[in-house]
């Protein structure tokens, strides 16, 4: 019983590190440290889809497979897994279990504080990239629109692609008409900004870190699902900046 329940709280705290945006080889690392903690030696092996985890104690070997269908970004609660990892000995199993779904039922920022986060951050971004102040003010309510318009679609599970496309098409067109009614100067920094939200920065980040711990297979599909988060950003602005200036505005 004792093995089983190492095995259980070791793969949740993994699958919950994966599915909030960490990188494989700390939920690997998070695995084998809760079961070292048990007197339990552990195998582990994750990717970005799932992670396959077997503990070993008094030649009794119990394994498991737990497979990962949707990520997120949310490394407040990577950090919190990753100190309770760090003080194992202090809980027992039933204690621990009970503190990770803690973790994960933890809520999110609220939206008016999300809607306010990404409205400042694209239109910081905007100045950054050589906008005016006026185009400060006209790319709050663009990256506002493109949170809403992330946070909608979450609910459904859409694929990232997708939004992301969409998402580029929205910062072009009420950028254009902002700028026909004379709301912002630059429209390319407004665009600029507000796509800057989307990026898929961690992703690539995550991603070269894998391929320095050694992971290569993960590396290569973190850094392919950045480009093709990247390519839809570039497919879906482009389209819409092409039927601006056709003439849509």
């Amino acid at each position: 019983m004792a093995l089983n329940k190492t095995l259980k709280i070791a793969s949740y705290a993994g699958k919950m590190i994966l599915e909030n945006g960490g990188e494989t080889y700390r939920a690997e690392d998070i695995v084998t440290r809760i079961c070292e903690s048990h007197d339990t030696s552990a195998d582990c092996f994750a990717t970005l889809s799932g992670i396959i985890v077997a503990v070993t104690k008094d030649d009794k070997t119990l394994s498991t497979v737990i497979r990962i269908k949707s990520r997120t970004i949310n490394l407040e609660k990577v950090h919190q897994i990753n100190n309770l990892a760090r003080n194992t000995e202090n809980y027992s199993c039933d204690e621990f279990m009970e503190k990770l779904r803690n973790i994960d039922k933890s809520p999110r920022y609220c939206i008016p504080f999300n809607l306010l986060a990404h409205a400042v951050t694209a239109a910081s971004f905007a100045v950054l990239f050589g906008g005016t102040l006026k185009d400060f003010w006209g790319t709050l309510p663009i990256g506002a629109a493109v949170y809403l318009l992330s946070y909608s679609f979450s609910k459904y599970e859409l694929n990232g692609i997708f939004v992301n496309t969409l998402g580029g098409a929205i910062s072009a067109f009420i950028a254009y008409y902002f700028y026909s009614i004379g709301f912002i100067e630059n429209t390319d920094k407004a665009i600029i900004g507000s796509l800057m939200l989307l990026v898929p920065g961690l992703a690539l980040t995550n991603g070269i870190r894998d391929i320095i711990a050694g992971d290569y297979m993960t590396g290569m599909a973190r850094g392919t699902e950045a480009l093709l988060v990247a390519t839809s950003l570039a497919v879906g602005t482009g389209a819409a900046i092409s039927l601006c200036a056709g003439g849509s505005f």
